[in-house]
């Protein structure tokens, strides 16, 4: 009989343990080390920010004053986005600062409505000199100004401007007496007196001055006429 062919060996495959337990170690930590490196990456990267516009002080002062003149003056349909435009530029420009608005001065800003007698008597007192004045032509102008106050000013101050008009013509006259009076001191005392509607007072007066100074015949007729007139 033939001897049975031995059978081959089987080579069996082994696996070789080539990592060492250090090589595992090192294997990780450049892992771990990889990662974090792409983390810090990922959080420090930000896209280039847009450079901010600065405004200058006069820059800024210049949209102020211009932002409260509008709002001031009050925002129409017209001006409205250019209002906007501006609060837009300043917020941006000018960080840090606030307009301000005054509500009073903005309202000081519209002129009073008052009546148009109280305003004549608010311009024409503004001409009165100090009572104290020793010049006889000071107290003739302020006859003069009352007697346009009693005339144009309000219904209810009138009789009190009359009677400062007298106060005034009488201050004057003793000043200087009516001898000593020209013929411009003679018609702005009838012109006061006509314009308080006392005419037999206005007069008298020219007939005293006409006995104490014999003025011209012209002048004379003349201070009739406004007497009359």
């Amino acid at each position: 009989m033939k001897k049975a062919a031995p059978k081959s060996k089987q080579k069996t495959a082994q696996v070789c343990d080539c990592y060492s337990t250090g090589h595992k170690i090192w294997g990780a930590v450049a892992l771990a080390g990889l990662f974090s490196c792409g983390l810090i990456l990922g959080l420090t990267y930000r896209p280039e920010p847009v450079q901010e516009v600065r405004l200058d002080a006069q820059q800024c002062d210049a949209i102020a004053n211009e932002i409260i003149k509008i709002t001031t003056d009050g925002a129409t349909t017209e001006n409205v986005d250019v209002l906007n435009e501006l609060n837009a530029a300043y917020s941006d420009g000018c960080a840090g600062r606030l307009v301000i608005i005054d509500r009073v001065a903005s309202q000081n800003l519209m002129p009073e409505i008052i009546s148009t007698c109280s305003r004549i008597e608010q311009l024409l007192t503004s001409r009165l000199h100090p009572e104290s004045d020793t010049d006889y032509l000071a107290h003739l102008s302020n006859a003069d100004t009352y007697s346009t106050l009693a005339e144009r000013g309000c219904a209810e101050n009138a009789d009190m401007y009359k009677t400062m008009a007298l106060r005034e013509l009488e201050i004057a006259t003793a000043l200087k007496p009516e001898e000593n009076m020209n013929e411009s001191d003679t018609e702005i005392v009838i012109d006061t007196f006509k314009k308080l509607d006392m005419q037999r007072e206005a007069q008298q007066f020219l007939d005293k001055i006409q006995q104490l100074t014999n003025p011209a015949i012209d002048f004379i007729l003349q201070m009739e006429q406004v007497i009359n007139g």
